[in-house]
């Protein structure tokens, strides 16, 4: 496929700081080797009921796709944006659609991969969308970010009171790939309450924190995935005068219930599979801090899973549309 520039003016944005992206790269390397334990999504599903083996998890996977994909509303042959596209699930069904997909992603391995199933995935910022245009391949008639947009601000820019202009950034650059009426998807955790997290309590890291508070937890997520949670209503702030909030749904049981799928192979495959053996080991070889970091988040303290757990979790997962105006 050739590559040509979009047909759009540059985009005036906001001066902001380089985004701390080592901790995200780091944590989707430390994460790599989930599919050697079976695990090929990090983003939540759309289940039917409460049922949760893998049957219904691979179900619900594939639904959550779907439901993303018919919400940008596009035709067959145009082209889609998947902003942090992982492994290439929304990729591969865009492609079962007839659509044109192309992925980004900053982890170079999730990118490896995706190209060697044929996958059109390149390694980028979508910050850096505006000034490498020539890399993404004709027009977009839609774009999708499922589970990504937790990683766009960064603790630094919560400290620095800079995180409402990371997401209008965001929004802006959204929308210059798109023309009025076209659509924007995006699945993100949210915190559950305006003024919820304290960033000068969540710098002191976990270890200042007893275990099992909202701090510690938090914290713990911060620290072995990088990223700061978007408060309720702050996205919808954030893209007026780009976007119009046209359809929103509350994942959050269905995330609690992908997490709980998760959180079971992980224990069954560090016990049972050699191969994760080997991959831990590897990991561990080359980012033992990182290592560190993800398995105390995820099995030791479960600060995962605690986000979506209880009837009033502390988290919130939001699907949400946006039209372009």
């Amino acid at each position: 496929m050739a590559t040509i520039a979009l047909p759009l003016p540059p985009v005036s944005l906001p001066t902001l700081q380089p985004h701390a992206t080592d901790t995200v790269v780091n944590c989707y390397d430390v994460l790599d080797l989930c599919p050697a334990g079976g695990v090929h999504d990090f983003t939540d599903g759309k289940y039917l009921d409460h049922r949760n083996d893998r049957a219904a998890y691979l179900a619900a996977q594939s639904r959550q796709a779907d439901y993303l994909l018919d919400q940008l509303d596009c035709r067959p042959g145009e082209r889609i944006l998947d902003i942090g596209c992982g492994y290439g699930r929304i990729l591969q069904q865009a492609q079962e659609r007839e659509l044109s997909a192309i992925g980004i992603t900053i982890s170079p391995t999730q990118a490896a991969e995706n190209q060697r199933h044929e996958l059109n995935t390149l390694v980028l910022n979508y910050r850096d969308i505006p000034h490498q245009r020539q890399q993404l391949p004709g027009r977009v008639h839609g774009i999708v970010a499922n589970g990504s947009l937790e990683h766009f601000a960064q603790l630094e820019d919560a400290l620095a009171g800079r995180v409402n202009d990371v997401y209008s950034e965001l929004f802006q650059i959204a929308r210059s790939l798109l023309r009025p009426g076209e659509r924007f998807v995006t699945t993100a955790i949210h915190l559950a309450e305006v003024g919820q997290a304290d960033p000068q309590a969540i710098r002191q890291t976990h270890r200042a924190w007893p275990r099992g508070s909202f701090n510690y937890h938090y914290a713990n997520l911060v620290e072995a995935f990088g990223g700061w949670y978007p408060e309720p209503g702050q996205l919808e702030r954030c893209a007026q005068g780009e976007f119009t909030l046209v359809a929103e749904e509350d994942g959050t049981h269905d995330y609690f219930l992908t997490s709980e799928y998760w959180l079971r192979q992980l224990k069954w495959s560090l016990v049972t599979k050699p191969r994760v053996w080997w991959a831990l080991g590897k990991k561990w070889l080359h980012a033992p801090r990182a290592l560190n970091d993800m398995l105390r988040c995820l099995w030791r303290d479960q600060s995962w899973n605690w986000q979506f757990r209880g009837e009033n979790p502390p988290m919130r997962l939001y699907r949400q549309t946006w039209q372009a105006v």
